[in-house]
């Protein structure tokens, strides 16, 4: 029996889940470019650019990623962390919205709103009450 060489996909979560990102990051690009509606590699180089510190490549992969599945409560949850680390807060409130309103037991992205909206406050939109 012979054993396969791993994908670039398997090699690249292999490697962001032992916490080398630089080295992740051109197997998960090689894995997009093998299979560009693979969301869930895109999801993992979006977070790969955010440990690295590369914020605006994580919130470009990501909205690539919304863009092809705009029904991925998970997908609109980590556009929404990106966003935040970018500090773009209204954007990132949006996203955290939306995944709630495709999954309203997303239990991360009601905890990540709840902490944007605290440290913020209420958004701009909603009228204030008192």
């Amino acid at each position: 029996m012979t054993v396969s060489a791993p994908s670039a996909r398997e090699r690249g979560v292999q490697l962001l889940r032992e916490g080398r990102f630089a080295d992740s990051v051109d197997f998960l690009l090689q894995a997009i470019a093998d299979d560009p509606s693979d969301i869930d590699t895109h999801l993992c180089l979006g977070l790969a650019y955010a440990r690295l510190g590369e914020v605006e490549k994580a919130v470009d992969i990501l909205e690539q990623a919304a863009g092809a599945a705009p029904t991925s409560a998970k997908v609109h949850y980590n556009l929404g962390i990106a966003y935040n680390m970018a500090k773009k807060l209204n954007d990132a409130r949006e996203e955290f919205l939306k995944a709630l309103g495709l999954d309203p037991g997303y239990a991360a992205a009601k905890s990540a709103l709840d902490m944007l909206v605290g440290s913020t406050g209420p958004a701009e939109d909603k009228p204030q009450t008192g």
